[in-house]
Parts: C-alpha cells; sequence; structure tokens
C-alpha cells in the first residue's frame, strides 16, 4: 500500500513538473503578441489625468491601451484608467477587468493601485480596449 502511495505521489510530481507544453502555432502566437508589446512599450506616452501621471502604450494590433501608473502609488480608478487612453490615444477606451470582474463588488469603485501592489512578475499595464 504504501509503494503505490508513494508511487502515485512520485507519478503527481512529475506530471505537474512537467507541465502542458504549447503547441509550436500557439508558442509563436504568443511570442507575437510579446513583441507587439514590447513595441508599444518602447513608444509609450504619458499622459497627467486627474493630476495622476500614466503611461499609455497603444497596442495598434489589438485595437488596445496598456495603462499604467507612474510615480507614487496613489489611488486611481478604472474612470482614470479609461480617461489615460482617451487622452493618449484619441479613442473611447473601456476598461478591460478581466479575472477581475470575478471578483465581485463594484469594478468602477475598485482601488486598481490596491490590486497593482499584488501584481507579480511582468505588468505591462491595465488594459483598454479601444474603439477608434
Amino acid at each position: 500500500m504504501r509503494i503505490a502511495v508513494s508511487i502515485v505521489i512520485l507519478a503527481s510530481l512529475v506530471s505537474a513538473c512537467g507541465g502542458s507544453q504549447l503547441p509550436p502555432e500557439q508558442r509563436a502566437e504568443r511570442e507575437a503578441k510579446l513583441a507587439q508589446t514590447d513595441a508599444a512599450l518602447s513608444e509609450a506616452k504619458t499622459v497627467t489625468v486627474n493630476g495622476k501621471t500614466f503611461r499609455v502604450a497603444h497596442v495598434t494590433e489589438r485595437d488596445q491601451a496598456l495603462v499604467d501608473l507612474v510615480g507614487p502609488s496613489t489611488p486611481y480608478f478604472a474612470a482614470d484608467i479609461e480617461a489615460a487612453s482617451r487622452t493618449a490615444t484619441g479613442c473611447a477606451g473601456t476598461f478591460d477587468p478581466g479575472i477581475l470582474a470575478f471578483l465581485g463588488g463594484d469594478i468602477a469603485t475598485t482601488d486598481l493601485a490596491a490590486l497593482r501592489t499584488k501584481v507579480s512578475g511582468r505588468f505591462a499595464g491595465w488594459s483598454v480596449s479601444l474603439e477608434c
């Protein structure tokens, strides 16, 4: 019995370490999107909205803006992100809450500065869908 349990645990660990590999097409698509994001970030504009400074990167291939607060952390909200994207791109923008939509509560009144501190790893900015 102990051997069977040990084998199951070992098999679980080995399969978890291997993880799922993306097929070549998906890997290429992911790399292309990362390149688009990096190119947009290299040409990002800095705008000020309601006394707060934001960096706005316009990813034209995806009709998307990536918006992040610049400087000291201060409370900011979805409306600030949308206004910054509109100021920088001239396009109407709608905040994409992504997984935040599942957290419950009113995303419009959620302090994004507090959430931003919880993000680890690469963060290009909050996503805004654009209509130009």
